[in-house]
């Protein structure tokens, strides 16, 4: 009777010990899919802003910053121009002789500017960071861990036609299911663009 007694309690100890490492195991899990998530979602909004940053400085100069401190300096003090586009219309009358009467009006196109606009209110609400531009190249949450960010200026397929590529990576995943080495670009390392096609899609927002 003793000896049932002790098997027993010895089985109701182990149940009670194996119950409890479950309830923790799934309660660590939980904890670390949430901590992937919320860690995610703050990367993937330093990456939108520093598309944004990007798309406003490419809008001022034609091409995007190759330098972090380039694109942090035009945050802080660039601006951009606003430009009105107007069209005058000549009559053919007025300008036209009878062997070139069949060319029509002509149509001159005039751009006029209204002033500037910060460039920093292109990318944050009311021109106010969300975080020291300076740390721009840091990934949240990771120390001094950077983004890799790539820019260049190359011809589009067969052309000759130069275009801009950007592509920006944060190579520090907290979730250890992305890899580069995985087909599936959702699951690759964050990020934005490519270096082979001219995008800015973040792989996020992949359909």
């Amino acid at each position: 009777m003793k000896k049932r007694t002790i098997f027993t309690l010895l089985f109701w100890i182990c149940a009670v010990a194996l119950g409890y490492a479950l309830v923790d195991n799934i309660k660590t899990t939980i904890e670390q899919q949430q901590e992937i998530v919320e860690s995610e979602a703050r990367v993937i909004e330093r990456l939108k802003l520093i598309r944004e940053a990007q798309k406003t400085y490419q809008l001022r100069y034609g091409r995007y910053a190759t330098e972090w401190d380039s694109l942090e300096q035009f945050m802080k003090e660039g601006v951009i121009y606003n430009v009105s586009k107007r069209e005058i219309v000549i009559p053919k009358d007025k300008i036209r002789t009878l062997e070139t009467y069949y060319l029509g009006d002509s149509i001159r196109v005039v751009y006029d500017t209204l002033g500037t606009t910060p460039a920093i209110n292109s990318v944050f609400e009311n021109g106010v960071p969300t975080f020291n531009l300076d740390s721009m190249e840091y990934i949240p949450g990771k120390g001094d861990k950077q983004f890799k960010m790539f820019v260049e200026k190359k011809p589009t397929g067969k052309t000759d036609i130069l275009a801009d590529y950007i592509e920006v990576i944060d190579p520090y995943p907290v979730n250890p299911e992305r890899s580069d080495e995985n087909t599936n670009r959702r699951t690759k390392f964050l990020r934005f663009g490519s270096l082979n096609e001219v995008s800015t899609v973040g792989n996020w927002e992949d359909k």
